[in-house]
């Protein structure tokens, strides 16, 4: 397959490239600074651009199967970074045709997230969650094939392949997955889709 990565420089987004890598798939990388990719292969290509230049995006995105997107800023502060990314991208996914996009976004907008969710969304992410949710939003109007994966608090541990997954709901009970089974979920989705057009809480 032909993969498109956006926030490859992050911690999910890492994952993604080695993952994909390791599945055979080719990718390319979307990033403002592609010396902060340690990754080489014949089958990575690095492109340097911004997420909210869409005509650049829009020509880049041409020719791939799927894109993943991991991007994500990491204020909490008041923003509509998310949203406008969201618009951005679901403008160029019509554009350049792609049929196929999941993005990742965040646990605590579940309504079954628990009573420590419920204070959160409240407190240090009260500005953040309806950023978030346009994100979202402007994603499932793009008339694409998506898929939103919303992962609870995340580590840096090993791909276990032990979380769990539910559509439209966290699993019951789980509070943490690392970004390597987030990434490892996320590429067996582009290969071989099971969650179209839902959201999809991933956890523990």
């Amino acid at each position: 397959m032909r993969l498109f990565v956006l926030g490859a420089t992050g911690g999910i987004g890492r994952r993604l490239l080695q993952t994909g890598l390791e599945h055979g798939h080719q990718i390319t990388a979307f990033v403002r600074s592609p010396d902060k990719i340690s990754q080489s292969s014949g089958l990575l290509k690095l492109v340097e651009g911004d997420v909210f230049n869409a005509s650049r995006l829009t020509e880049c995105l041409a020719g791939h199967d799927c894109v993943l997107s991991a991007f994500g800023p990491t204020t909490v502060r008041s923003t509509t970074m998310r949203r406008d990314f969201g618009r951005t991208l679901a403008l160029c996914l019509r554009n350049s045709q792609v049929p196929r996009v999941e993005i990742v976004s965040a646990a605590f907008l579940f309504p079954n997230i628990g009573a420590l969710g419920y204070v959160l969304t409240r407190t240090l992410f009260r500005q953040m969650a309806p950023d978030m949710a346009g994100m979202e939003s402007e994603i499932m109007q793009s008339g694409t094939h998506w898929t939103i994966v919303r992962p609870p608090r995340l580590t840096n541990g090993p791909a276990t392949r032990a979380y769990r997954v539910a559509d439209d709901r966290l699993p019951e009970g789980g509070t943490i997955v690392s970004r390597a089974d987030v990434a490892e979920f996320m590429i067996g989705e582009a290969e071989k889709p099971a969650h179209i057009r839902h959201i999809v809480g991933i956890a523990r």
